[in-house]
């Protein structure tokens, strides 16, 4: 046969159903095994995946401001003064100047509280909780089903969940009270009463500073906070299944016929264990 021939013969079995190399290309979309998103083990690490993304996304982005108002005299309408403030919310960063009632240069009075330790641990577990939750959903849909041996994944995957249930406890726990915290400092009656900022307030007898009308809008920290604990429920709740796909689950559920094996045929009445019982015995 001549090549040409015989190219062509290759290359037009290569676009028919029935040819072995028409079946390359579908061979590798049967390694996916959607079914395991219906699963627990697997539903619940979708929903920890996007549960991950609002809580991070809710904490970093719940940046605000706050006015107060200061007037000079009793005759002085009073000016605005603005103090906005975002993530990490390290307080102590954040400026109020005032270049007011005499005053030829413009001072600067930061605010009480630096909660940036918290904010960016737990960003930190939200953001790392989404990637882990991403990068187990595409094991489990594309890779599980091709390992030999699933037992070095299984127990992996059992460590890292109970290890991260442990780290959204505490970073929620730790994030609620510095939401608390940051709620106290950036209310403004108490940041013309606490702090450098009373200076301000309290230079002459006429100065008085009330509240500007506007104050900080909490919502997206407290939906952060309700996120943080839901995604500790949904990572403490996915330790039973994910530990059933462990060695040491089937283990326990191994039936006792495995574990303690029936005497084998033709053994006599007596002699399972070792030695033939007497007359009187039987």
């Amino acid at each position: 046969m001549d090549p040409a021939e015989a190219s062509s013969m290759i290359n037009q079995g290569a676009g028919t159903p029935g040819s072995p190399v028409g079946l390359a290309q579908p061979q590798m979309m049967t390694n996916s095994n959607m079914r395991v998103v219906k699963e627990p083990r697997g539903f619940l690490k979708l929903l920890q995946f996007i549960f991950a993304i609002f809580a991070f996304a809710t904490a970093s982005g719940g940046g605000s401001n706050f006015q107060f108002s200061v007037k000079c005299n009793d005759t002085d309408p009073g000016k605005l003064v603005d103090v906005f403030y975002s993530y990490p919310y390290k307080l102590e960063d954040v400026p109020v100047v005032s270049k007011f009632c005499e005053n030829t240069t413009q001072t600067v009075y930061p605010l009480v509280g630096n909660e940036n330790s918290s904010a960016e641990y737990f960003v930190t577990i939200g953001v790392f909780a989404f990637l882990y939750s991403l990068v187990a959903l595409t094991i489990y849909v594309f890779v599980e089903g091709q390992f030999g041996d699933k037992n070095l994944w299984s127990k992996a995957d059992l460590f890292i969940t109970t290890a991260f249930a442990i780290f959204w406890f505490t970073s929620s726990s730790a994030w609620a009270a510095a939401v608390a915290d940051i709620k106290w400092s950036t209310y403004a009656p108490n940041v013309y009463t606490h702090g450098d900022i009373v200076q301000l307030c309290s230079k002459k007898p006429d100065i008085v500073c009330t509240n500007g009308g506007q104050n900080s809008s909490y919502a997206n920290l407290n939906v952060s906070i309700l996120f943080g604990f839901l995604n500790f429920i949904l990572w403490a709740g996915n330790i039973w299944f994910t530990y059933k796909e462990t060695p040491w689950h089937a283990q326990r559920n191994e039936p006792a016929e495995k574990k303690y094996p029936s005497p084998a045929l033709g053994t006599p009445t007596g002699m399972e264990g070792g030695t033939l019982s007497s007359p009187s015995q039987i």
